[in-house]
């Protein structure tokens, strides 16, 4: 029985939940409903308008704050006010322990059941994506979004016929693109890479005509309503400049700090979208006056990106830091090792690297932060594990 539970990944999911909702139901035990960012609330303002008033909106009359996908989700939740709070980080600790069985997925079907357990592990026991979970911020949902992605691309890849295997690969970029927009241009070289590496090149390009369509479906509505209510499209949200901004401008140090905001005379009293271009503009400007600041701020987000232990000062001692750097170092470390592992599911690695070097080069530029590698890490760890896997007999062989 145990070993069938184990087969199945049940138990890993098991574990994983029992994990991420057990910090969840701590934190709610020890702090109550209390938000730790302001994002949060912005996210759960969103979601709580969205079902009260039938609007997107923030409290402060912002409509186009944040992508939509995300809020959508707190929405299932935010009809039961505060206790839809804890619902909804539950329902987080559930998406974090698909993610492990995901992962585990995965490495199965590409180097075998060893590499199967071992990834599924390393993700299920992620303390990063423990703790993530609790917090109301895309970075759980969009992990598991992202890694679902990645993995019907090296589907579609081995199995260019598989229907399946294209529609949600269509589905999950356009899914992706509506939760974060930093996303949008890694999936389309996702496209590109997938038809470059199919094995069957004469069809491949005609079938993944299919995920741009896909996305400019998901993506009409939103410019539609956004065209509406604010007079432009806005199609990647209005907080693409604030946030460059807040990477690139005068105050920058490599943090978040959007203080600049009410402290500053000039940005008052202008709606969102002009704020957002005002923003954008003085930010290019700012980085075209001093390109060797530019890369000097690239290397301390590369730094605060990739740092084993957090950038918050409050966890940056005692046993949560050492608990994180080493689960960081190894998976690292095993990752890196994966790259020098030649034999057999070379498109496979590659996939799995794609993603960390775009996001990595993205917040070189904009805000460096723990949290935005959360979503690699599971990545990271596929490719950790399979250096201890087989390509012979990979998990999946008997059903394919």
């Amino acid at each position: 029985m145990i070993r069938r539970l184990v087969g199945s990944g049940w138990l890993l999911f098991g574990v994983a939940l029992a994990l991420r909702a057990g910090w969840a139901a701590y934190r709610w035990a020890t702090h109550g409903p209390a938000f730790d960012y302001d994002d949060e609330k912005l996210h759960w303002q969103l979601a709580t308008h969205l079902v009260r008033d039938c609007a997107l909106v923030s409290d402060d009359g912002r409509h186009a704050a944040r992508m939509p996908l995300y809020p959508l989700f707190l929405a299932l939740f935010a009809w039961a006010g505060t206790c839809g709070l804890l619902a909804a980080r539950l329902a987080q600790a559930a998406a974090g322990a698909l993610t492990a069985v995901l992962a585990r997925r995965w490495a199965g079907a590409a180097w075998g059941p060893r590499a199967a357990l071992i990834a599924g592990l390393l993700v299920c026991f992620d303390p990063f994506g423990i703790f993530f979970a609790n917090l109301l911020l895309t970075e759980t949902v969009f992990t598991l979004l992202l890694l679902a992605l990645v993995g019907c691309a090296w589907q579609v890849v081995e199995r260019p016929a598989s229907r399946g295997a294209l529609v949600g690969f269509a589905l999950l970029g356009a899914a992706a693109v509506m939760t974060r927009p930093a996303v949008v241009l890694l999936v389309p070289l996702l496209w590109l890479l997938v038809g470059v590496w199919s094995g069957d090149r004469r069809r491949i390009w005609l079938r993944l005509a299919i995920c741009p369509l896909v996305l400019a479906a998901a993506l009409l509505p939103w410019g539609l309503r956004n065209k509406a209510v604010l007079g432009s499209f806005a199609w990647l949200s209005t907080n693409g400049g604030v946030t460059l901004y807040d990477a690139q401008g005068p105050q920058a140090d490599g943090s978040s700090n959007q203080a600049f905001l009410p402290d500053t005379p000039a940005f008052r009293g202008l709606d969102e979208v002009t704020l957002d271009r005002t923003l954008a503009r003085r930010a290019i400007e700012q980085m075209r006056a001093d390109p060797a600041r530019v890369l000097r701020l690239a290397g301390v987000k590369l730094r605060r990106t990739w740092s084993p232990i957090p950038n918050v000062a409050e966890y940056r001692s005692g046993a949560v830091a050492t608990v994180g750097a080493v689960y960081t170092i190894v998976v690292l470390l095993g990752a890196v090792a994966g790259l020098a592992r030649l034999r057999g599911r070379r498109t496979a690695r590659a996939l799995l690297w794609v993603p960390v070097v775009y996001f990595t080069l993205v917040h070189c530029v904009y805000i460096g932060s723990v949290r935005y590698r959360v979503p690699l890490m599971p990545l990271l760890a596929i490719a950790a594990a399979s250096v201890l896997g087989v390509t012979q007999k990979p998990e999946n062989q008997r059903a394919t």
